[in-house]
């Protein structure tokens, strides 16, 4: 098991988020393509060769809003950014590359939600295990791991876990985010365990997550005891959270 953190809106640069995570004992850093601070200093030689020195691993999370589903034109831009990125950051530790799960466009009639993937379920999910797979190759030809994020998860989306493990797909789960979307997946978690490459770790409680581990409801110890040897991101936001709960993730 390693232990992570999230890069951090309150810093400006990937410097100050290494001498956090060695202060505080973290294993790796999630670096986060959403934000420009990241994207611009990996493109700076000298910060490259900071982060390699820190002795630290390295996952990347791609941009919040990439839909692996979506037409092609679009899917091809957003590849062609990441082959930038994994280029760019080839001689750090990066271990996995983590992509959100996501619902695609809604069209809301009389207030209710409807899921253009679940109406056209056949295209969509030809079109995303053919991107999805297009992805994984150029991520295998970095030695990274590709995991794929629930973010939250319709029905249509609890299908496309069935079709995702039959493909042999490779899954992080964000427990905060399953309790908030009524944890289908905690309720079928016997069924991908095996599948399961990193963890997000953030407290919850009604619909709020990303809360310091402690102030939530989340069963830390029922969680923590599914861990054997994969990647777990405490994804909260501040530096004091992140004290907090790497504290409470270590207690016995």
């Amino acid at each position: 098991m390693k232990i992570g953190m999230p890069i951090l809106y309150e810093y400006n640069s990937l410097i100050d988020n290494v001498v956090l995570a060695k202060t505080l004992g973290y294993d790796f850093i999630e670096l986060n393509l959403n934000f420009d601070y990241c994207r611009g200093e990996l493109e700076n030689d000298q910060i490259i060769n900071y982060l390699k020195e820190s002795k630290l691993e390295f996952t990347i999370h791609f941009f919040d809003e990439f839909d692996a589903a979506i037409y092609d034109e679009v899917v091809d831009a957003y590849i062609e950014i990441l082959k930038k990125y994994l280029e760019l950051s080839k001689d750090l530790n990066i271990k996995l590359l983590n992509i959100h799960l996501n619902e695609g466009p809604i069209v809301t009639i009389s207030g209710n939600k409807n899921y253009l993937y679940e109406k056209e379920y056949d295209l969509y999910i030809k079109r995303l295990i053919n991107n999805l797979n297009k992805i994984k190759k150029i991520t295998d030809l970095y030695g990274i791991k590709l995991v794929l994020e629930n973010v939250k998860t319709p029905k249509f989306i609890q299908k496309t876990y069935n079709d995702l493990l039959n493909q042999g797909f490779m899954f992080n789960y964000d427990i905060g985010h399953d309790y908030t979307d009524n944890n289908f997946l905690f309720e079928n978690l016997e069924m991908f365990i095996s599948n399961i490459v990193e963890f997000h770790f953030h407290d919850a409680l009604d619909k709020k997550c990303h809360l310091a581990l402690g102030e939530g409801e989340m069963k830390l110890k029922y969680y923590k005891s599914f861990i054997t040897n994969q990647y777990v991101v405490l994804e909260v936001k501040s530096s004091e959270e992140l004290e907090k709960s790497i504290k409470k993730f270590n207690e016995k």
